[in-house]
């Protein structure tokens, strides 16, 4: 396909990514991402499927304060601004390949890392970053001419195996895992070497995902479950898991505890996390299933974790989901 043959226009978009003020008020249902009045939905991920407002198309993401401008797909003639990112479709299903093609039709060089690309979701009037959750950071280039096509397959098999969800990829082919339907962007980045100054350029297009809805359910690492009351009376829900190596040494054995909270004092603002960000991060994925299937106010998951401190700096926190508020405190527990 000659991705420089079509004259479509390209344009410069922004999104808001302003955080949540608050969880809201569980029975107002006012502001939740499916619009019910349930404030932890019905578990099956629909709420995040919303694609666009009014059956407008959003634009591309604004990308924050790492781009100083963001070269959308969906806007100005290419004569006028001659590299930019092409999908080779506007809509793919699950298990299907769509392919992002960066043409740099400048008379300068970019330079670029193939791997830093990033796929982001739209829900509510909100752009969301989903993958990935890491890459590799050498310096590459791409001549003037020549182009540069990522292969991206969306495929959810396997998710809730109860591993580590994680885009995987190398710099040509790229397998999305966990991604339900609904609107997304694919991005790449990078400056002209002749025109650094003007700043760092996003090149992003918009498409659509057709899947099957990512139901919110216990993953397969949760080996056993009881019921624990405390001296004050209250009960948590103990759920021990099968991550982590036991005869791995660095592992050692961890609590990360959540709790529902109806009325959060909290001196900051919680983090809204929609189903694609909260099944890449296995423990908190868990924790809110098993609170919302067995109707648990707190929920403990033990298991052996390598990281320092104990599943990672940012783990705890006030987290939103659903317009429902978590609390999520992880400690060290004894072998």
């Amino acid at each position: 396909m000659d991705h420089l043959s079509r004259r479509r226009l390209l344009g410069f978009g922004g999104a808001s990514l302003g955080a949540v003020a608050g969880c809201l008020d569980e029975t107002s249902g006012t502001g939740s991402e499916n619009g019910s009045d349930d404030p932890a939905g019905d578990g099956n991920g629909a709420d995040d499927s919303n694609s666009s407002l009014d059956g407008v198309d959003p634009p591309c993401p604004d990308y924050g304060d790492g781009v100083d401008r963001v070269v959308c797909y969906d806007g100005v003639d290419p004569d006028t601004e001659p590299t930019f990112l092409e999908p080779s479709e506007r809509t793919v299903e699950e298990g299907s390949t769509i392919e992002f093609t960066l043409a740099n039709g400048a008379d300068e060089r970019l330079a670029t890392n193939f791997y830093n690309w990033r796929v982001d979701k739209y829900v509510d009037g909100e752009w969301h970053r989903i993958a990935p959750l890491g890459y590799n950071q050498p310096l590459m280039h791409l001549e003037p001419g020549e182009h540069h096509t990522w292969a991206v397959t969306p495929d959810n098999d396997g998710i809730t195996d109860g591993e580590r969800v994680a885009s995987t990829g190398d710099t040509n082919e790229i397998t999305l895992e966990g991604v339900g339907p609904g609107t997304y962007a694919f991005r790449a980045r990078g400056w002209f070497e002749g025109a650094r100054d003007e700043g760092i350029l996003a090149f992003a297009t918009t498409f659509e995902l057709e899947a099957e809805e990512l139901t919110l359910t216990p993953t397969d690492a949760i080996a056993e479950t009881e019921r624990e009351r405390g001296d004050d009376g209250t009960e948590t829900l103990v759920a021990r898991s099968t991550r982590g190596d036991p005869d791995d040494e660095h592992r050692r054995p961890g609590a990360f505890e959540l709790e529902v909270v109806d009325e959060p004092d909290w001196d900051g603002k919680p983090r809204r996390m929609i189903t694609e960000q909260l099944l890449r991060f296995g423990q908190l994925w868990d924790a809110i299933a098993l609170a919302n299937e067995r109707d648990a106010s707190a929920v403990r998951i033990e298991e052996r974790d390598g990281t320092r401190p104990i599943f990672g700096r940012d783990s705890d926190g006030l987290y939103e989901y659903r317009s429902r508020c978590y609390r999520v405190r992880t400690r060290e527990l004894e072998e």
